[in-house]
């Protein structure tokens, strides 16, 4: 096609109003902002209304990373507080678990022989309990009430026997922290030991052998050496 019929025909077009009006429209920038194929599944937004929810989003989070902040200062200061506790525990238990150890085993006590210890013990709270025991008078009602166990009962009460034997050595150890260095110390003994009268007394009738069996420790002056206690044993003859 000629060029002079071309430039005929594109003149002839432009004389059409529609056509003339879009051309404006499209120069201008004026067009109809719809694309092409738009639906209402897909409608267009304002961009006002685009800023504003946006503007919103980002109160949101704002106040979000806000709370979160405050709840990892709360996390933070509940695990200081929990690192206190735990320490206050530890020193509660190095300085009382030894205490609390004893106490709780004295609850496997038979119940006669808990009836006995009450009238040496008035106070039965776990302070008060060992508060009593630290009191002389006690401490040798205590050992002669579980020497007279060892002595007639044996075996029979041999559990009892021996929480009352942890309880009087641990006892000892209380009444000694009353003065400035101590005053009793237990009987070394083992089984194993050449018996020796001087620091042991034998539940049988033998008089000289090997230790077979501890059945309550003794205690000694430590200033004078002098058997204050001797430590109830069995010995095994040949």
């Amino acid at each position: 096609m000629k060029p002079q019929k071309l430039y005929d025909i594109f003149l002839e077009t432009l004389a059409d109003e529609n056509v003339k009006s879009s051309i404006i429209e499209l120069i201008s920038g004026k067009t109809d902002d719809k694309i092409e194929g738009q639906t209402e599944l897909f409608p267009q937004t304002d961009s006002f209304e685009l800023s504003a929810e946006n503007a919103e989003l980002t109160r949101k989070i704002a106040l979000l990373e806000l709370e979160n902040g405050s709840l990892r200062n709360e996390n933070e200061n509940l695990l200081s507080q929990l690192r206190r506790a735990k320490e206050e525990l530890n020193g509660y238990c190095g300085v009382y678990g030894a205490q609390i150890t004893l106490y709780e085993k004295l609850k496997g006590l038979s119940e006669e022989t808990a009836s006995v210890l009450k009238g040496y013990f008035k106070n039965t709270s776990p302070v008060g309990f060992f508060m009593c025991g630290m009191r002389l008078d006690n401490l040798v009602g205590l050992r002669d009430y579980t020497e007279r166990l060892v002595i007639e009962y044996g075996d029979e009460k041999k559990t009892d026997i021996a929480i009352l034997n942890e309880l009087y050595v641990y006892l000892l150890s209380c009444y000694n922290s009353t003065f400035n260095s101590p005053v009793y110390k237990p009987v070394e003994v083992n089984v194993g030991d050449e018996y020796d009268e001087r620091f042991h007394f034998n539940v049988g009738t033998a008089k000289s052998g090997i230790i077979s069996q501890v059945c309550l420790k003794g205690c000694l002056s430590v200033n004078t050496g002098k058997v204050i206690r001797k430590a109830l044993v069995k010995i095994q003859t040949e």
